[in-house]
């Protein structure tokens, strides 16, 4: 009986996944829509909202199974691994790392008691495989990643943004379709969408690796280029997830202006996640990725591959 009612609710929660928009694949993402009054109620780390001082107006509640304790050994754990942990918490336990937890927004609701479900590790191991291989809804992801090449990107920057696409290639399930597009002054398209299978996956890696910078920066040009890619596609998948992601170190020189493309991609209503490099005044990004309710990321504060890991569902 329990297990033919799970399978309704299941099936019920894979037929809503199919025609709910994409609002929000990650922290970053539902912090933006929380900031805006778009959402009302969600889900997050303690240490997230204590640390976001754009959700200043929401009220934290507790709930569920606290998972705030940073060892954990199992029945096959050995007893060197047992001792390891056992350094580890006294470390973390000791006067300085405590202060540090604390300022980082752990060490809160101390009289918060973790509800008992009822399930066995088992059920928890269970349904975490249910949720990772259901949470996409079925949709297959489609990308399309915009390299700027432009002469400021020479150096760390592009180093930095080699870096992020083959790590974060790594994660990303051949189940998606991935292309590459990079610009100067000019547009490429270094590598067309595919499945992201094996052979996908080289090719993406060798092309990253053979990037070089020079030009000025004909960013929205870019854009415009890989929505076509991506609307161009879709035809033969029209029930995927459609993402654009930018890669950049500083703002548009050349071709068309932000101005120019806004009502574009606000029309083909395809997120556009923009992560920047070195590059501190992002208003621009941050417009266009608002556009339709992405989020921009910095690589020089955020985890770039754990975010964009988590943008593609991965089911690890």
């Amino acid at each position: 009986m329990l297990w033919s009612s799970y399978s309704k609710l299941l099936t019920l929660l894979l037929e809503y996944q199919k025609t709910s928009p994409p609002v929000a694949y990650t922290t970053a993402v539902l912090r933006n829509q929380a900031a805006k009054g778009i959402i009302n109620a969600m889900v997050m780390e303690r240490q997230a909202y204590s640390n976001t001082s754009e959700l200043k107006n929401y009220v934290y509640t507790p709930v569920g199974i606290r998972h705030d304790h940073p060892v954990y050994t199992f029945d096959w754990t050995t007893g060197e691994e047992k001792e390891a942990a056992k350094l580890f918490t006294e470390f973390c336990m000791t006067d300085a790392m405590q202060k540090l937890a604390t300022e980082k927004g752990f060490n809160q609701d101390d009289d918060y008691a973790s509800q008992d479900t009822g399930m066995t590790g088992a059920d928890y191991i269970a349904a975490q495989k249910v949720w990772k291989q259901n949470k996409n809804g079925g949709r297959p992801i489609v990308a399309v990643f915009i390299a700027d090449v432009s002469g400021s990107m020479d150096g760390e920057p592009l180093n930095s943004l080699k870096q992020s696409l083959i790590s974060s290639s790594t994660y990303i399930s051949s189940d998606h379709h991935i292309g590459l597009v990079s610009y100067d002054n000019d547009v490429t398209i270094n590598l067309p969408i595919a499945r992201f299978d094996a052979t996908q996956r080289a090719y993406f890696s060798g092309e990253v690796k053979k990037l070089q910078a020079g030009g000025q920066t004909a960013t929205y040009d870019a854009v415009l280029t890989g929505m076509q890619m991506l609307e161009d596609y879709a035809k033969d998948i029209p029930d995927a997830k459609l993402m654009l992601f930018v890669l950049t170190d500083g703002d548009q020189n050349t071709g068309y202006s932000l101005d120019r493309i806004t009502d574009v991609v606000g029309g083909l209503k395809i997120p556009v996640y923009t992560i920047a490099y070195n590059y501190e005044s992002v208003n621009d990004l941050e417009t266009l990725s608002n556009i339709n309710e992405a989020a921009q990321i910095k690589a020089s504060s955020d985890d770039v591959v754990n975010q964009l890991r988590n943008l593609f569902n991965v089911n690890l």
